[in-house]
C-alpha cells in the first residue's frame, strides 16, 4: 500500500469495563501514526447497519478480542458483509481456551467462514498455528498483549505502597483441569510468613482499567500464573463431556443448563431492570429447586476440582495437545508497567519473561517459598529486578511495538 495512513475499521464489543486490554488495544490503534482509525461497537444495532453500509470505505478491518471472546451473537449479523469485504482483515480471538460460554470450535469456524487474512494469537506462535491449522486461508501471527505505558506506569514510590502482596482476579473453574491459580491464591491467603505482611487478595472482584492501575501502584508485589490451559482442544470435546456429566452423570443431575447464548438468555437481557431482578432473585432460585435448572454460570456449584480432574483430566492422553498452550497475559505487563514485583510459578510466558530475571519464580509445590520471600523483602534486589524488567518491556513490548508488527503485515 502506497498511502501513508491506512483507513482502518476497528470493531469491538463493549459489554465489560473489567478487562483492561480491550481498551488498550483500541487505544493503540487510535494513536498509531500509520492508521486512520474508525471504531465501532458491534453491540449496537444502528452501528451494525452503518458497518455494513460503509465497509467498502476501509482498507483494513480489525476484529478486536471482545468480538470473538464470550459470544458470537453480536458479530454473527455481520458475517455475510465481512465475508464479502474487499479489504484485508485481522481477527483477534479473546479467550483462546475451552470455556463454557462459546465453543472454541465456533470461533475457529467463524474465522474460516469470513476467510480472514490474519488471526492474531495471544498464544505462543506454535500453539496458535496448531489451533488455527484448519483456517487454511489465514496466516497466524503472534500478537500477545503488551504494555500500555500511558496507563500502567509507576506512580507511587515503593516505600509508600501500603500493600506488600495484592491481586484481584477470578478463580479458574474446575472445568479447566488446571488449579494452579486457585492454589496460588489459597497458599498466599493462608501462609504464615515469618514477618507480618499486608496481603490483599480477592478472587471475587476486578477493577476497571484505572482502578487496576491504581491498585497495582499500591502494591509492592503481586502473584500471578500464566494464562490459558494445558488441555487446549480444537473441538471442545472434553468440556462438552463435562457438561453432559453434570446433566446426567452425577448423583444430583441437572435437567437443563441454560446457555449464555440461548434464546432464554436473550429474552432475559431485553427485560426491564425490575423484571430482571424478579427473574434473578425469585424465579431462577425456584426453578433451580423445583425443576433442576441451572444457568451455565452456576452449573459447577458444589463441584470440586478433584471430581472433574479425576474423571476427565487425570488420564488425559500424553502429548495432547502437541504444543505448549499457556501464554503471557496483559496482567503481567500491567504489573511490569507499575513496577510491581511478580511472584509466579515458572512458565514460558511466550519467551518474553525469564524466571528469576523478570519475576520471582516459585516452585509449584512452594518448596522455595523462603528463598523467594527473602529476595522479595530485599528492597534493593526487588527494585533492581522491577526496574530492569520495566526498561526491557518499554523498549520492546509496548502496544505500539505490536502495531508496528501489524503494519508490516500490510506491506
Amino acid at each position: 500500500m502506497s498511502f501513508s495512513k491506512i483507513r482502518t475499521l476497528v470493531l469491538y464489543a463493549n459489554y465489560t469495563d473489567q478487562l483492561s486490554y480491550y481498551d488498550d488495544w483500541r487505544d493503540a490503534f487510535q494513536s498509531a501514526p500509520d492508521f486512520a482509525v474508525t471504531v465501532a461497537n458491534i453491540c449496537r444495532k444502528h452501528e451494525q447497519d452503518e458497518i455494513k453500509k460503509n465497509l467498502a470505505e476501509y482498507d483494513f478491518i480489525v476484529l478486536l478480542h471482545s468480538v470473538l471472546a464470550d459470544t458470537l451473537k453480536f458479530v454473527t449479523p455481520l458475517k455475510e458483509a465481512l465475508r464479502e469485504r474487499k479489504s484485508k482483515l485481522l481477527a483477534f480471538v479473546g479467550n483462546e481456551v475451552n470455556l463454557p460460554l462459546v465453543p472454541l470450535k465456533d470461533k475457529i469456524g467463524f474465522i474460516q467462514d469470513i476467510r480472514a487474512e490474519f488471526v492474531g494469537t495471544q498464544l505462543p506462535l506454535a500453539a496458535g498455528q496448531w489451533l488455527y491449522s484448519e483456517c487454511q486461508e489465514t496466516r497466524v501471527v503472534a500478537l500477545p498483549h503488551a504494555l500500555n505505558p500511558a496507563i500502567f506506569f509507576p506512580a507511587v514510590a515503593p516505600e509508600k505502597r501500603p500493600i506488600d502482596i495484592g491481586t484481584r482476579t477470578h478463580e479458574y473453574g474446575p472445568y479447566m483441569g488446571d488449579n494452579e491459580r486457585n492454589e496460588l491464591l489459597k497458599f498466599f491467603s493462608k501462609y504464615k510468613f515469618p514477618r507480618p505482611l499486608k496481603i490483599d487478595l480477592s478472587a471475587n472482584s476486578r477493577f476497571d482499567r484505572a482502578g487496576w492501575a491504581g491498585f497495582l501502584n499500591n502494591c509492592k508485589g503481586t502473584i500471578a500464573t500464566e494464562a490459558g490451559s494445558y488441555y487446549l482442544e480444537k473441538d471442545d470435546h472434553t468440556i462438552n463431556a463435562i457438561f453432559e456429566y453434570i446433566r446426567q452423570g452425577r448423583k444430583q443431575p441437572v435437567k437443563r443448563i441454560v446457555n449464555y447464548n440461548s434464546r432464554i438468555q436473550g429474552v432475559y437481557e431485553r427485560l426491564p431492570h425490575p423484571l430482571k431482578l424478579l427473574v434473578k432473585n425469585i424465579m431462577y432460585p425456584a426453578a433451580k429447586k423445583l425443576f433442576k435448572v441451572k444457568h451455565q454460570f452456576q452449573a459447577f456449584e458444589g463441584i470440586g476440582f478433584s471430581e472433574i480432574y479425576d474423571k476427565f483430566y487425570r488420564h488425559y492422553p500424553l502429548n495432547q495437545p502437541p504444543v505448549y498452550t499457556k501464554a503471557i497475559s496483559s496482567r503481567h505487563f500491567d504489573a511490569i508497567g507499575t513496577k510491581t514485583c511478580q511472584i509466579m510459578f515458572k512458565g514460558e510466558f511466550n519467551g518474553i519473561l525469564q524466571a528469576d530475571r523478570h519475576y520471582l519464580a516459585l516452585e509449584r509445590n512452594f518448596s522455595n517459598i523462603d528463598n523467594v520471600m527473602k529476595r522479595f523483602l530485599d528492597t534493593g534486589y526487588r527494585q533492581e529486578m522491577v526496574s530492569q524488567t520495566y526498561e526491557y518491556i518499554l523498549a520492546e513490548h509496548t502496544y505500539q511495538h505490536r502495531l508496528k508488527t501489524i503494519r508490516r503485515l500490510l506491506d
